[in-house]
């Protein structure tokens, strides 16, 4: 093709025919620029084609990933959730200095609910750390997923890991040493925990649920708010996914 068209060029200049040597080689340097850009946009065509395909990749996996992490977070709740019932029906015994009633045949449960509330939420990072160290969030067109994923990892996700080790903390050196050690109580042994034990160290009991309380509640508080933004993250994922 290239000697055909040397072969015209030539032709040309030798009939002296310059003006339309000139016009001709316009022509198909124009042809050939014309070609370029084809062959460009059909690179940048398959890149843009792989680069979705990626993004969508990208966009499954984190799906998964943040299923699994709301299936977990709803079960957390609920036992802190219900762990705080109990904890706080004990404040309040103790605080209006009223004589706290039990069957003999529930203070396991109630010790059960009361240690629940150590039950942490432990998400699955691996895939976002992975995209990040890999540059993938270049790749994610949508910047409110971006900046939604930097929030809930990077934010809410470590705030809560720091208020979760302060509550393990709490639980281990200030709940459970009256549980375990003066209560005598030992967990899947015995159906009915020692009841004298029970009532000679209720009112030091209640005083370290007052201890937990507070902040059990926040961090309970705080997985709530990272379920939400786990669910509208996921909204914003699908709908990218039916792109």
């Amino acid at each position: 093709m290239i000697k055909f068209f040397r072969k015209i060029r030539q032709n040309l200049l030798s009939e002296g025919k310059t003006g339309k040597y000139l016009k001709y080689a316009i022509g198909e340097i124009i042809l050939v620029v014309v070609g370029i850009l084809i062959a460009l946009g059909i690179n940048n065509w398959n890149e843009n084609r792989k680069s979705k395909s990626v993004a969508n990749e990208i966009y499954f996996n984190l799906q998964n990933s943040l299923v699994q992490d709301s299936t977990e977070v709803q079960r957390i709740i609920k036992l802190q959730s219900k762990s705080l019932k109990v904890q706080k029906e004990f404040i309040l015994k103790q605080a209006s200095q009223e004589s706290f009633e039990f069957e003999n045949n529930n203070l396991n449960q109630l010790i059960l609910d009361i240690e629940i509330g150590v039950f942490g939420f432990f998400p699955k990072t691996g895939i976002y750390n992975s995209i990040v160290s890999n540059n993938g969030m270049d790749l994610l067109k949508s910047k409110k997923i971006k900046a939604s994923l930097i929030n809930l990892y990077d934010h809410q996700y470590e705030r809560y890991a720091n208020m979760d080790a302060t509550i393990e903390n709490k639980y281990h050196y200030q709940l459970f040493p009256v549980i375990f050690k003066k209560m005598g109580y030992v967990r899947n042994v015995s159906e009915n925990p020692d009841s004298l034990l029970f009532k000679e160290n209720y009112e030091e009991l209640a005083s370290e649920c007052r201890n937990v309380y507070g902040i059990l509640t926040s961090n309970r508080d705080l997985l709530i708010e990272i379920s939400k933004e786990i669910n509208e993250l996921l909204k914003l994922i699908r709908n990218e996914l039916k792109k």
